[in-house]
């Protein structure tokens, strides 16, 4: 696929930072033809920045992909560099061109193309194309941007891959019937997704109040589109839950949450663990929790930020690494990482 309008220029291998100079001022934010109208306010900073684009060290050349704001001849140049971590630096750039995005977006590495999907400047179209991949990390991370379109995720709602299921369920651009469908999933933690996302219909959510995942249940209960009808019926599964609302509400403040994680009925501190609004502290503390149910919880929670997560996939229980890996909000690294880990479970002599 060519670069369309940051087309890369016939350059020989004798290029230097004085003819690549001469090219930038030669073209504008549009790739059309021209001049500044001034001259570049810091020519030292620019020159060095020129310099590590061209530098045989793939290391500079790495750094040079991370500057934000590069000049667009300079994002079309390192798009093509040969080496996949400068690539792939420059596809988790937050001020790429979009036009770059969609020449990265097919690039031969899945890596790179995981950073272009996760871009937060991607667009929707850049999306679609990128939807048809036949990598299941790199469609979990389009499903779960905010910029995938309806269409989209309905389509990727068909995946084989659970992750990529459980990152549909959990996108708040996913619309009601592909919610629905995925509330019957085989998988629990596509389940458990459906009933934490705010926009899944009353009925799915009355069918998911009877699941035989308590989890889901709690994710039920605590969900702002949950009736009191529903509530109802899934207390009648356990008088606790009736007590555990408070600690699932996400209206519920810091210090309340905080009282309640340390509660010795350990319902209660799932609940707490499993609250998309609980301080990242908090989640640090219940991530330790002697119970690993509560650890679950954590490790199942979008909020659990990466380093949280990252500590989970060493935890004793498979089944709290397994939610480590179902977790929509964990990157590519953290869910490979658990992969890894509950691989060693099963082999544990190799």
């Amino acid at each position: 696929m060519a670069l369309g309008i940051w087309s890369h220029p016939k350059l020989d291998s004798k290029l230097n930072g004085e003819s690549l100079t001469a090219k930038i001022s030669e073209t504008n934010g549009n790739g059309a033809t021209g001049s500044y109208t001034e001259a570049p306010s810091n020519i030292p900073a620019l020159n060095s920045l020129i310099k590590r684009i061209l530098d045989p060290d793939a290391k500079k050349r790495k750094l040079a992909a991370s500057e934000r704001n590069l000049h667009p001849f300079m994002q079309a140049y390192l798009a093509l560099d040969s080496d996949e971590k400068v690539r792939t630096e420059l596809g988790a750039n937050p001020t790429i061109e979009p036009g770059v995005l969609t020449y990265l977006a097919h690039d031969q590495s899945e890596e790179v193309r995981v950073k272009v999907a996760a871009n937060r400047n991607i667009t929707s179209d850049i999306l679609v194309e990128m939807a048809e991949d036949d990598s299941f990390n790199v469609l979990a991370t389009v499903a779960k941007s905010a910029m995938c379109t309806t269409n989209v995720l309905a389509y990727l709602a068909n995946s084989p891959s659970r992750e990529v299921r459980a990152a549909v369920a959990a996108n708040q651009q996913t619309g009601p019937s592909t919610l629905a469908v995925l509330g019957e999933d085989d998988s629990a933690a596509v389940r458990l997704q459906v009933a934490r996302n705010d926009h899944t219909p009353e009925h799915t959510l009355a069918e998911l109040a009877g699941d035989e995942d308590r989890a889901v249940r709690m994710a039920v209960y605590s969900n702002p589109s949950s009736s009191d009808e529903i509530r109802n019926k899934i207390e009648n599964y356990s008088v606790t839950l009736s007590k555990l609302h408070p600690a699932l509400d996400p209206a519920s403040d810091p210090d309340s949450l905080a009282a309640m994680a340390t509660n010795e009925n350990w319902v209660i501190r799932q609940g707490v663990a499993m609250n998309k609004s609980a301080p990242k502290d908090l989640l640090a503390d219940l991530a330790k929790d002697p119970n690993w149910m509560v650890r679950r919880g954590v490790a199942s929670n979008v909020a659990a930020t990466e380093s949280i997560l990252a500590d989970l996939t060493h935890d004793t229980n498979k089944e709290v690494i397994q939610a480590v890996a179902d977790n929509p909000a964990a990157t590519k690294e953290i869910v490979e990482l658990a992969l890894a880990a509950l691989s060693a479970t099963l082999n544990p002599h190799k």
